[in-house]
């Protein structure tokens, strides 16, 4: 006979704490800087810029739609455009006419028409003598006599000029006295043609203190 068998139990092996590890501390992440914020000006910038997109993308679209009447749209606008204008010249404000004031016109002086005459005919002792004593005097420290005045209008006929024609513009009294005469003068030298015009100044007496020529 088999003896019994003694019942073997495992062996419990003594437990083996586990190894005691190092906490490692959660990993740190860097935060994301903050959106800068867009400027007023580039606010504007994009807001016109959306607008600019936008206008173009309906002005496409009806461009489209309006195509087959573009004659028509053309006409039309024409016709706004005319009723505008006019209706602006019709209705707008207009500033005052300037107001003038038209002087009392004179006669033509005689003297004047004597020294007319005498230019006419280049006979400088008619001119001299319808200066005054002043306008002479003047004359004569500007180093112009009555001969040099004479030679002056003579080289004026050696070169061909002619007092063609003179037309009175009018007169007005000066409130100093004396008064201002205006005329146009047509001048003709070889076969040339130009006109010139005068103004006379006199004296009380009618006799002539200035002559300017333009």
């Amino acid at each position: 006979m088999e003896e019994p068998r003694e019942q073997q139990y495992p062996v419990a092996r003594p437990q083996v704490a586990p190894p005691n590890y190092p906490v490692q501390p959660p990993p740190y992440y860097m935060p994301w800087p903050p959106a800068a914020q867009p400027s007023r000006r580039q606010i504007i910038r994009r807001t016109l810029r959306l607008l600019l997109r936008r206008s173009f993308y309906w002005a496409t679209i009806i461009g489209q739609a309006l195509r087959p009447f573009a004659g028509f749209v053309v006409v039309i606008v024409a016709l706004l455009g005319l009723v505008g204008w006019l209706g602006f010249q019709l209705w707008w404000p207009k500033a005052d006419a300037p107001a003038f004031q038209h002087a009392d016109l004179l006669p033509p002086d005689s003297e004047i028409e004597r020294f007319i005459k005498g230019q006419q005919n280049f006979d400088a002792n008619v001119m001299w003598d319808t200066f005054s004593s002043a306008y002479q005097a003047d004359q004569l420290e500007n180093n112009t006599s009555q001969e040099k005045y004479q030679a002056k209008v003579d080289s004026q006929r050696q070169q061909g000029f002619h007092f063609v024609r003179y037309d009175y513009v009018g007169g007005v009294k000066l409130d100093e006295g004396g008064a201002v005469y205006f005329y146009t003068v047509d001048v003709e030298k070889s076969n040339q043609r130009a006109k010139l015009a005068y103004i006379f100044t006199a004296d009380d007496k009618g006799k002539i203190v200035k002559i300017t020529l333009h």
